[in-house]
């Protein structure tokens, strides 16, 4: 795909730039939202349950459309669409905000999901990574260690306990971007994987929550039910992926995924007067390396220089991690 088309006009770029941040702000509304709801009265395992059944309700109709894409793509493949971002995801991401920080989890998500993958896609898709993009490979762990390293060494605090599940629920993401981009190649769409992740993952977990997972929705608020319920099922689990689908559409798959690069920032600063989590001076510091570290690895820095150069000496080129990626899949939530 190419990063960026060098016939788009201005105006397109902006529809682009405000799709991306639409979609990057409900991402980090999920992170919020989620580390207000597990830490007063839904746990992770309430707050999945709302996420699949809202989502499976309202994406079923796609599924019975289209069919689970079994021949389409194969079973393995789907397997690992649906663990990446289905149940174990959500649930790995919810149960880290109940030890740690919302800031934490908007670097630590989003910030490793690239190195995740990188590895990953190496493995497995066979891509080389050079240039720019391997030194925001390098400065996404440096920034990570400056960020939270207080709580690698406040044992008592237990952020480390959710700073592990951040990292597994990266990898997790991880895993089902680099299993999309194959998935993608054979033409399962971004919707269409959301769907059968939606209802394959309402048909097992429901009833294993029902029967045998301790669950606490009737002593919640009615309001905080409803909040939760729209909110994950509809704006995180189908809204954002649309928004983010139609940026990539426009300015190309670096450029778009280059707004995953402002979800650590904008976590950290919209949980200081939500949530009351007033960052230290040295977390701006790490923030901001883990910033630059995925602007540069996703390759979204070439994009933007291409994007902003003269008309007449602006080249589409390839990106080689996105060579063959249909489009890139968000690391939301």
């Amino acid at each position: 795909m190419p990063v960026t088309d060098p016939t788009l006009p201005p105006a397109s770029y902006v529809t682009g730039a405000l799709w991306g941040l639409f979609a990057i702000s409900i991402w980090v509304g999920w992170i919020l939202l989620t580390r207000f709801g597990v830490t007063t009265s839904l746990p992770p395992f309430d707050l999945t349950a709302l996420r699949f059944g809202c989502a499976g309700a309202l994406l079923l109709p796609i599924v019975i459309r289209r069919g689970f894409a079994v021949r389409q793509v194969g079973l393995p493949l789907l397997a690992a669409i649906c663990a990446g971002a289905g149940v174990p995801y959500v649930i790995i991401a919810s149960a880290g905000l109940q030890f740690a920080p919302a800031a934490h989890a908007g670097a630590l998500i989003p910030g490793t999901m690239p190195l995740w993958t990188a590895v990953l896609a190496m493995a497995f898709l066979h891509e080389r990574i050079s240039g720019s993009r391997r030194i925001g490979l390098l400065l996404i762990p440096v920034g990570i260690v400056i960020f939270v390293g207080a709580g690698l060494t406040n044992l008592a605090a237990g952020w480390w306990r959710g700073h592990l599940l951040f990292l597994l629920a990266a990898l997790c993401w991880a895993s089902f971007t680099v299993a999309m981009r194959r998935a993608g190649r054979q033409g399962l769409t971004p919707l269409h994987a959301a769907a059968i992740v939606s209802v394959v993952s309402a048909a097992w977990y429901l009833p294993v929550y029902v029967l045998v997972l301790p669950h606490r929705l009737t002593a919640a608020p009615w309001g905080m039910l409803v909040i939760q319920t729209v909110y994950q099922g509809v704006f995180v689990a189908i809204v954002s992926l649309y928004a983010y689908t139609r940026a990539v559409g426009i300015l190309g798959a670096s450029l778009g995924a280059s707004f995953a690069s402002l979800v650590p920032v904008l976590a950290m600063l919209t949980a200081i007067p939500l949530l009351g989590e007033i960052p230290k001076p040295l977390d701006y510091v790490g923030i901001a390396a883990v910033t630059l570290g995925v602007l540069l690895s996703s390759g979204a820095y070439q994009a933007l220089v291409t994007a902003m150069a003269p008309a007449p000496t602006r080249k589409t080129h390839l990106d080689p991690g996105m060579a063959h990626a249909k489009a890139p899949s968000s690391p939301e939530n």
